[in-house]
């Protein structure tokens, strides 16, 4: 699995912007096809690079990169995104921690730095939930 931030993604200059999402997505420089496609679709809305970031993303030609990329937002509607995802299946506790390990296997440096701070933050909100006193009757 790749991790890829996608602020980092947005930034720089139109030209900048498709460059460098083909470079980090599809991990090839753009053909001139896609190039101008990508140019006319940012200078007709500039804010759509976040749509065109996701849809490179899920894309068949990044799927065929054999690594799932997996982008993370910045801000409350990618939070709200994830929570509302499907939901995996019922794991034990050991099963969860088994598939944990092989998906951290398969990152490189910066995705697993990428998930060092949200999986720290998870683990303390686990402690602290867990250490609150129970009120009576709860």
């Amino acid at each position: 699995m790749r991790v890829l931030k996608g602020q980092d993604l947005m930034k720089g200059s139109d030209h900048e912007f498709i460059v460098n999402i083909y470079r980090r997505i599809l991990l090839r420089v753009p053909d001139e096809g896609g190039y101008r496609h990508y140019r006319d679709l940012v200078e007709a809305d500039p804010g759509c690079r976040r749509r065109i970031i996701e849809g490179m993303a899920g894309s068949t030609e990044a799927s065929r990169q054999g690594e799932e990329i997996y982008l993370i937002w910045d801000d409350a509607e990618a939070v709200s995104a994830t929570i509302a995802a499907p939901a995996m299946p019922e794991l034990t506790a050991e099963e969860l921690l088994t598939l944990l390990r092989q998906r951290l296997r398969t990152l490189d440096a910066a995705g697993l730095a990428a998930l060092e701070a949200p999986l720290l933050e998870c683990l303390e909100a686990l402690r602290a939930e867990r250490l609150m006193p129970q009120e009576p009757g709860a």
